[in-house]
């Protein structure tokens, strides 16, 4: 049974948090928090639910939690970030402190931040699925590349984001029906063809130029927490799992390579599962049972997460 609970109040918002308990657990079962996608911009924490985590965590004993947190560009970078960092505190003191942290494209990237934060306790391991995880890097800095399609009136779509900026914040909006007619989906377009991601994310006009021009040094002490792949990337970070299809074209998979790469470098324990030939979100169209005795449907998609489950189970017991 899902029981919701109020984790925060700010801005007039009572942030929520949805937490599944399994049908058994024991007294040291963890907790996996997952942070919905949607770019930071769309999205409510039930928005495209991973069915497959899900059950996997119903069978293993395991509670699963979705947390809500506020939105760009209502809200800034820094408050989504601690919004995050809040949820996982409150799963921390009030559930378990066996904590799996995890989140889908926008939400694997909120999912790596808070995990890199110094005010978050040390989880068993951070999942990332077909994360959003550097703004920094090469496809959010230089211009001219559209996301799905060009926006026509691109100079249109980024005043109304800057006018945004200064409507109170909001921390859910429902995945559009029809994407490409959105008007905030618009916006997440206009930023991609225009590269001014990690301006919104920091609300510093120009950081994307500067940071193509003289490199990350340039982004400030206080905003290097919202860079993670960057700066906060070290040889004690937790296990972590990757997963992402090589055929997204929303959001690469060279985000999540890079990780791994880096991790790797680092002497970090981490597993990066390539879902060959899979789109953004290709494990959320349909419900799949990881732990039939018969394997049913695509084994392109059904195999990286079987396998990601083997990562989780092995941290779980592990520690």
């Amino acid at each position: 049974m899902s029981v919701t609970h109020v984790f925060k109040v700010v801005d007039g918002l009572s942030l929520e948090i949805d937490v599944l308990s399994p049908p058994t657990k024991d007294e040291n079962a963890p907790v996996l928090l997952h942070f919905h996608g949607g770019f930071l911009f769309l999205g409510e924490k039930t928005t495209f639910p991973p069915h497959w985590l899900i059950d996997a965590c119903q069978k293993r004993g395991w509670t699963y939690a979705t947390a809500s947190y506020r939105l760009l560009p209502e809200a800034s970078g820094l408050k989504i970030l601690q919004d995050a960092v809040d949820a996982v505190n409150w799963v921390y003191a009030n559930i378990s402190k066996r904590v799996i942290i995890a989140g889908s494209s926008a939400g694997g990237y909120l999912a790596l931040a808070a995990t890199a934060h110094a005010a978050t306790p040390r989880p068993l391991a951070l999942l990332s699925i077909y994360g959003m995880m550097d703004s920094s890097s090469e496809r959010y800095i230089h211009p001219g590349r559209p996301l799905v399609a060009p926006v026509e009136d691109e100079a249109g779509a980024l005043k109304e984001i800057e006018d945004a900026m200064r409507d109170d914040a909001i921390d859910g909006y429902a995945f559009p029906a029809n994407p490409p007619a959105d008007r905030r989906f618009g916006w997440i377009r206009a930023l991609h063809q225009a590269a001014q991601y990690p301006d919104v994310l920091t609300r510093k006009a120009g950081l994307a130029a500067r940071i193509a021009g003289e490199g990350t040094g340039v982004i400030s002490v206080e905003d290097r927490v919202l860079f993670p792949v960057k700066f906060g990337l070290s040889k004690d970070f937790p296990p972590t799992v990757l997963v992402h299809g090589d055929a997204d074209e929303l959001v690469g998979i060279e985000q999540s390579v890079a990780v791994a790469g880096a991790l790797e470098g680092l002497g970090v324990d981490v597993a990066f599962e390539r879902a060959v030939g899979q789109a953004h979100g290709f494990e959320a169209k349909e419900a799949i049972d990881l732990d039939g005795d018969e394997v049913v449907g695509n084994k392109t998609v059904i195999d990286p997460l079987r396998r990601v489950i083997a990562h989780l189970e092995r941290h779980v017991q592990g520690c």
